[in-house]
């Protein structure tokens, strides 16, 4: 496989749960079901300050942040990755994740730690029963832009 060269959709995006960063990606380590993974927002607070004899305030970029991932997933009971998810959330325990990005037999990749921040299922009595999963990201995220 090699890198994604061109623009793509994010319909065979997957997430995955991961023992260790440089587990590999595969079926077993993939979460079920998901219909989206969100937005991946990073972010830097930016500090202002300004000097004496200087017309235009002056900036600082401070501590980064990598936000929180709102996933949705079409919610199976028995499923086992999200019986994982909420036993994350239950446990208060961080859990590493990886973003694949499929584009016919191109990808790439995100992985970062994270908490399961919230966790909710949605009932509606005309659509899917879905879950609703906060991750927030502790530190950064690693990006593979090249072969996965």
């Amino acid at each position: 496989m090699s890198n994604i060269a061109s623009p793509f959709h994010g319909l065979a995006t997957e997430l995955h749960m991961l023992a260790a960063a440089d587990t590999a990606l595969d079926a077993s380590t993939k979460v079920a079901e998901v219909s989206s993974v969100g937005t991946l927002e990073l972010s830097a607070n930016i500090i202002e300050y300004n000097k004496y004899g200087s017309d235009y305030k002056q900036k600082l970029v401070g501590q980064k942040d990598s936000g929180t991932l709102s996933l949705t997933i079409n919610w199976v009971a028995g499923e086992a990755s999200h019986t994982a998810l909420k036993t994350k959330y239950d446990s208060g325990a961080s859990q590493i994740f990886a973003i694949k990005w499929v584009s016919g037999s191109e990808n790439a990749k995100a992985t970062f730690t994270g908490y399961i921040s919230g966790y909710s299922i949605d009932t509606p009595v005309e659509d899917v029963v879905s879950a609703n999963i906060e991750i927030a990201i502790d530190g950064s995220v690693a990006f593979a832009l090249d072969t996965v």
